[in-house]
């Protein structure tokens, strides 16, 4: 089935209008950029020659992946789960500690995670959601399912919007997700409390589509109404979830109580909007089978993708969140679901991001950023202003930091300190050389709007990488003791006076032959406790050595180590 959302509007003349849905009279067309998705790294274990044929985390813009996705395997997702922004206004933010109860230096991170903030609110949701709705239908296997997680205030607009691509015969079920319990908060509001959201579940075609039928045990000592036994293995589950008596038997892991409402859930990771693996647990059971591809481009903290892989199903989730990518990572890791790969979309993504921004303005924004002068320089073309007794420069892409270019820019400067900020989010890690990096918090308003030194991360210092390669009998360690910030004092605050062990998340180390097959030495679940003097022990001869350090503010910096440094006594 071809599905409405190629042709315009509905079979039954029922359609839903808003700014920028036709252009020219026509509807707007379905754009391919050409961005391509790019291997970053390899882990936990075997995986395929073509990364998409196994499980992978995509790092980028949905809409870019998307295109690519459709483009190169259409029909290929078995099952989408999407939990797309609400229209909220509001900005979420990722929470992370550091520190120890214990030791009593405990602290919270509050760092900008993503914008629910729309250009015409409800109406820009749908420009935003209408594209990736129409690459989602084209991705999904004919027999596929798609459920959307919305809540009650844009619901009604989103369900127009989903019979137009998909066509309302293909509307199976409106899920009611019961929250969970009152807390006294909610009970303040003077009205009726809001306490559900809503998945709306469609598939491809309604003649034949995956479905296997979920139960929920029966309480002990149940029979029917007769006295007789059930034949049934349990009570079948209705559309309303989490709202009957025998779903509030449900408990641990099996609870559908939103883990947002549960202080001590063991599943939190800090991420704002995160949902329960028991939800997509039950999604994927009954639409999917073992060795199916489940999609979540919309993917957070990675609960769909944590979830498909525990089930023997496999998985793309997307976001475009460097911190988001670690988090989905970090799960995977922890829980050794097998080998995955991590994808980023190319150079192609930062030059359609960029489009709309001539040089002068990204000058100005630098400048502002760092709270510094402009300052024009003919000594070399990248320096654009002064802090202090410090010079800035500004490189216009990240492939023209050389080690010529950076001798180019010290001989300029003749020894005098600079600043050289570079756009590295499509690379991941900079060239040496940039000790500021424009990351991708510059794709939300809110992060764009808070500077470096009031501790922003849409230009953020890369931090020195401390670290050495050692020779022994046993083969060659690569040991890290931590990083270092030049700019401590735009740090947040909980980060400031901490060790340089304390704000890595991560580490690993590569062969500059395999640089895609990273050995992950040590990985903080969840962001917690402190990091251990650990070393990576590999083959000798396998140098130069690529270090790369993922830190606590959602960064990830690189390092090349040429040769031993000493030797083992």
């Amino acid at each position: 089935m071809s599905g409405a959302g190629d042709r315009g509007g509905r079979a039954d003349g029922i359609e839903l209008i808003w700014p920028g849905k036709y252009v020219d009279g026509e509807r707007a067309p379905l754009l391919d950029r050409g961005a391509k998705l790019e291997l970053r790294e390899r882990l936990g274990g075997s995986t395929p020659d073509d990364p998409l044929d196994g499980d992978a985390l995509i790092l980028g813009d949905n809409l870019l992946a998307l295109e690519a996705l459709a483009r190169d395997r259409p029909g290929s997702a078995d099952l989408i789960y999407i939990d797309p922004p609400f229209a909220t206004g509001s900005r979420f933010s990722l929470i992370r500690r550091v520190g120890s109860k214990r030791e009593g230096d405990e602290a919270e991170l509050r760092l900008p995670a993503f914008d629910d903030a729309w250009e015409g609110g409800p109406a820009g949701l749908l420009r935003m959601l209408d594209p990736r709705l129409r690459l989602l239908h084209r991705l999904l296997a004919p027999t596929g399912s798609l459920y959307v997680h919305v809540d009650p205030t844009v619901g009604h607009a989103v369900k127009l919007l989903l019979d137009e691509i998909f066509g309302p015969e293909c509307f199976q079920r409106e899920i009611v997700w019961r929250i969970g319990w009152l807390s006294g908060f909610k009970t303040k509001a003077r009205n009726w409390i809001r306490n559900h959201d809503l998945i709306f579940f469609y598939v491809k075609d309604p003649r034949a589509f995956t479905f296997n039928k979920r139960y929920v045990p029966h309480p002990p000592g149940y029979k029917r109404r007769d006295g007789k036994p059930s034949k049934a293995p349990g009570v079948a589950i209705e559309d309303v979830w989490n709202a009957n008596a025998v779903e509030a038997e449900l408990s641990g892991r099996e609870s559908l109580d939103s883990i947002q409402i549960k202080s001590f859930s063991k599943e939190k990771t800090g991420w704002a909007t995160q949902k329960n693996e028991s939800l997509l647990r039950r999604i994927i059971e009954a639409s999917s089978n073992p060795g199916d591809r489940v999609v979540d481009v919309f993917a957070g903290s990675g609960t769909a993708a944590v979830v498909a892989a525990e089930l023997g199903r496999r998985f793309w989730a997307c976001d475009r969140a460097e911190a988001a990518v670690q988090i989905g990572r970090g799960r995977l890791l922890e829980a050794a679901r097998g080998g995955f790969c991590v994808l980023e979309l190319d150079a192609r993504e930062a030059e359609l991001e960029l489009a709309g921004l001539d040089a002068g303005a990204l000058e100005t924004w630098v400048l502002e950023q760092l709270e510094a002068e402009p300052a024009a320089d003919e000594r070399h073309p990248w320096i654009v202003g002064r802090r202090g007794e410090v010079t800035v420069a500004l490189a216009p892409s990240t492939e023209l930091v050389t080690a010529a270019a950076i001798e180019g820019l010290e001989r300029a400067l003749a020894g005098q300190r600079f600043e050289l900020a570079a756009l590295c989010w499509a690379a991941g890690a900079c060239a040496s050389g940039v000790s500021l990096q424009i990351t991708r918090g510059m794709f939300e308003a809110s992060g764009r709007a808070t500077t470096w030194a009031a501790g922003g991360q849409a230009l953020r210092e890369r931090p020195q990488i401390l670290a050495r390669v050692v020779a022994g009998e046993s083969g060659v360690h690569v040991e890290l003791d931590g990083v270092t910030w030049r700019g401590a004092e735009a740090l947040p605050e909980g980060l400031r006076d901490r060790g340089p062990r304390e704000t890595v998340l991560g580490w690993s180390v590569a062969s500059q032959r395999a640089p895609e097959r990273p050995l992950w030495v040590c990985w903080r679940a969840r962001g917690r406790g402190e990091l251990a003097s650990v070393s990576a022990v590999l083959p000798r001869g396998s140098g130069p050595w690529r270090v790369v350090v993922e830190d606590l503010l959602g960064g990830r910096t690189s390092l090349l180590l040429d040769a031993p440094v000493s030797k083992e006594g």
